[in-house]
């Protein structure tokens, strides 16, 4: 699965893929993907909710953003430990392939 973001000019895509998964099993591939995926979006959305955080003072969204920038970080490490259980390799694959991906995402977005 591919998702793109669009920031202007540039397109930047995040491959997430099932890294561990056996071919013959769907079920694992499903979970493992979905897993995945939930590190994904937290993590970028996290990153978004910062960055707002940052050029926000209004103290009632700053309590909501710092809310929701927790709930991000709590979901991404579920689904972290999850995904170690798997394959711990397949994991640093993936988080070095989503850091690179956002800091990609974020050069674009202040360019």
């Amino acid at each position: 699965m591919k998702s793109t973001i669009k920031q202007g000019l540039e397109d930047v895509t995040i491959d997430i893929r099932p890294l561990a998964a056996t071919k013959e099993n769907p079920d694992e591939k499903k979970f493992l993907l979905e897993l995945q995926l939930r590190m994904a979006t937290s993590s970028i959305n996290h990153e978004y909710a910062r960055l707002e955080f940052d050029d926000v003072e209004d103290r009632e969204r700053r309590e909501e953003l710092l809310e929701y920038m927790n709930e991000c970080h709590s979901n991404y490490f579920e689904a972290r430990s999850e995904l170690s259980t798997y394959d711990p390799h397949a994991l640093v694959e993936f988080e070095t392939d989503l850091m690179r991906q956002k800091q990609m995402t974020l050069k674009g977005m202040q360019a």
